[in-house]
């Protein structure tokens, strides 16, 4: 007999599914939060990437499917967050909320679609997201208020401060500032700057205690 995947029947979930063309600046949504897959279609002589970002309400019993449409490039699986649209404005309040970065951060944003999807459906648990004014008047953004983060897996390989960097935005951000100073990026000296943004208020406590606790993972004598 050959098993085809077949499981036991759950009781589904009765959620009401609702989209974002239901909402008016200022509503409010929260919940659990997955970006799906995206699939591109082609628009005059370039690509575009459709993918679906769903947070579910599980105390009001509510789904809000909301489609994003953004520039792709397929040669580097980059989708484009142009300023003012839906994309740029979830991903720059996301940005804030996660990493205390400045709102409108980067004029416009490439965002590797792949990490993107992986770091938020691994790693945020709920967001809390406010429909706000959009380019269009029939239309609304969403900007993220607060995001919950799952706690962190610690990795067990050994792993550089290079590998750190990749995974964490914090310390990318320290590791940076060291290149452009033209300083070693060593333990010690990463811990220097990132206390250094802490001091001017670049990152948040949360953010600096996170940061340090990645950096533990680093076989490092500097």
């Amino acid at each position: 007999m050959l098993d085809f995947g077949i499981t036991a029947q759950d009781k589904m979930e009765d959620c009401h599914t609702r989209s974002l063309k239901e909402l008016v600046p200022g509503d409010e949504i929260s919940g659990e939060i997955v970006v799906g897959e995206f699939k591109t279609l082609p628009m005059g002589k370039r690509e575009v990437a459709e993918f679906y970002i769903v947070i579910t309400d599980h105390e009001n019993r509510e789904k809000w499917v909301c489609e994003f449409t953004t520039p792709y490039s397929p040669e580097t699986d980059n989708i484009y967050g142009e300023n003012g649209g839906l994309f740029y404005t979830f991903m720059d309040s996301l940005n804030q909320a996660v990493n205390n970065t400045p709102r409108w951060w980067q004029e416009n944003y490439p965002v590797n679609f792949s990490k993107f999807r992986n770091r938020v459906n691994e790693h945020l648990s709920r967001v809390r997201v406010k429909a706000v004014p959009g380019i269009n008047p029939e239309t609304v953004n969403l900007e993220v208020l607060d995001a919950q983060i799952k706690s962190r897996t610690k990795v067990t390989n050994s792993v550089s401060i290079y590998d750190i960097a990749q995974e964490d935005p914090i310390v990318l951000m320290a590791y940076t500032h060291l290149r452009n100073k033209g300083e070693r990026r060593t333990v010690k000296n990463i811990r220097f700057e990132l206390k250094s943004l802490l001091d001017d208020e670049k990152i948040t406590e949360h953010a600096y205690q996170t940061a340090l606790e990645e950096l533990k993972m680093v076989k490092d004598s500097g």
